[in-house]
């Protein structure tokens, strides 16, 4: 029975490590309010707009062209992205769409932005809304 207990110990704190070290809570570590809105622009010019469009409308040109279904989120649309809670933004892009319960068209981002940079790309999802955002938590 011992031989049994320390390899599951082993394997349930491996989990707890990994599953930790991969959990949105991470970007709890990065601040908000050091989110640089002028780098997520750069950031979401080379690999959103493609989907979403230069004006986060969903309207971008593969969404044009391959006539995308379900079509990309509208960023523009402040009475839906001002209700969203800045962790899930930061999931979406960082876990893609699938793993949200969204569209598995949304290709996850953490192999190729660090959190810091999605934070940016959130802070400039924040200016695109109309209305604009007033968000009450980070």
């Amino acid at each position: 029975m011992q031989k049994f207990i320390a390899p599951g110990m082993i394997l349930l704190f491996l989990l707890t490590v990994v599953m930790g070290a991969a959990s949105p809570s991470a970007a709890a570590d990065h601040n908000m309010a050091a989110a640089d809105a002028k780098n997520g622009r750069r950031i979401y010019s080379q690999f959103c707009t493609p989907c979403h469009g230069t004006k986060g409308n969903g309207q971008g040109f593969r969404a044009r062209k391959e006539l995308l279904r379900p079509p990309p989120r509208n960023h523009a649309n402040g009475f839906y992205m001002n209700m969203q809670p800045t962790v899930r933004f930061f999931k979406v892009i960082k876990f893609g769409g699938k793993a949200n319960g969204l569209s598995h068209i949304m290709p996850q981002w953490r192999h190729i932005l660090s959190d810091k940079e999605i934070l940016d790309v959130v802070a400039l999802l924040r200016t695109l809304a109309d209305p604009p955002c007033t968000p009450l938590e980070p």
